[in-house]
């Protein structure tokens, strides 16, 4: 090498192997968030207005403090399947509300005649052990244990009906079969709790409600027409005031009304003396079933005005 000769010396920088990089990584973030976004959108697009306004009012005030709560729908579940009728005009579904009345009045002699026709029958509703009666969810029968008469439909901390009883049902399934409507059977016990321990009021009552169930598949009620079996101890007692009453030991039968109004109902914000824990609270003296009775005194309004020629609604 001659003297003066300048020395170069390269270096080479190794990059982008070390950590293997990170660009990539923002970018599939990105790409991710983008997705999210775009499914976000879509959902929201298919929400109805309701719905986007309950959403809404959630996130602003999710304690319900305010109760600035908007108008939504109340999805009652398997009974929605019932109001498949409650879309169209009003005056459509006031028409349906009240012949729908009309024939669960037609229903309720029709059970009335025959218990009043059958010695047995008659001989339990005498002493309070069957009652038949309308409330606002629809027919109600009730088969109710007797503390002075022993036991009437089953035997003593058991789900197993007596010989007696199931002449019974055997005479009410095909009054029921014949009126086509649809049955919810529910067990009922009262406050006394079931001895010993791993079975308890709620597995009794449920298989209490099961056995008329599968009773009443015996005698001739289509499979079809029973939408529900539920044991419900000590939770909706007959006799509230007095926990441990007989009468609290039943199962009832329910023929639900087909037509039972969905309309948006008012929440907390005009219920001036309810305590609001969010949204979905249900407000106090109000449920759906209480719109099936003022529905049918609209209709009922409507129907007089009519033949009067005066507008009810002024």
């Amino acid at each position: 090498m001659q003297e003066g000769t300048p020395i170069i010396i390269k270096k080479v920088k190794k990059g982008g192997h070390g950590h293997h990089g990170g660009a990539w990584k923002v970018a599939y973030a990105d790409f991710v968030t983008a997705m999210m976004a775009f499914f976000m959108v879509m959902w929201i697009l298919g929400m109805s207005q309701p719905e986007k306004e309950a959403i809404a009012a959630y996130f602003s005030d999710p304690s319900g403090v305010t109760k600035q709560v908007p108008m939504y729908q109340i999805s009652l579940g398997p009974m929605d399947k019932m109001m498949g009728e409650n879309s169209g005009s009003a005056d459509s579904r006031d028409e349906g509300i009240m012949r729908d009345k009309a024939e669960m009045d037609k229903t309720q002699a029709e059970l009335n005649e025959a218990i009043e026709e059958d010695p047995d029958l008659k001989s339990l509703a005498a002493k309070g052990d069957l009652e038949v009666s309308q409330t606002s969810e629809g027919l109600v029968l009730e088969l109710i244990e007797n503390e002075a008469g022993g036991e009437v439909f089953f035997t003593v901390g058991s789900s197993g009906v007596r010989d007696q009883a199931k002449k019974v049902f055997e005479k009410l399934a095909p009054v029921l079969a014949a009126t086509g409507r649809l049955i919810k059977v529910d067990g009922h016990t009262d406050a006394r709790p079931f001895p010993g321990s791993g079975y308890d009021n709620f597995d009794l009552s449920a298989e209490r409600a099961n056995a008329v169930r599968r009773l009443f598949l015996t005698y001739g009620v289509k499979k079809s027409q029973i939408i529900g079996v539920e044991g419900k101890a000590d939770t909706d007692l007959r006799k509230p005031e007095d926990p441990y009453h007989f009468s609290n030991r039943r199962v009832t039968v329910l023929l639900p009304y087909r037509f039972m109004r969905t309309a948006t109902q008012k929440m907390p914000t005009d219920i001036a003396d309810e305590s609001v824990e969010g949204v979905f609270v249900k407000p106090k003296g109000l449920s759906p079933v209480d719109a099936v009775d003022r529905a049918f005194g609209e209709a009922e309004a409507k129907k007089k005005a009519a033949e009067s020629g005066h507008d009810p609604g002024h």
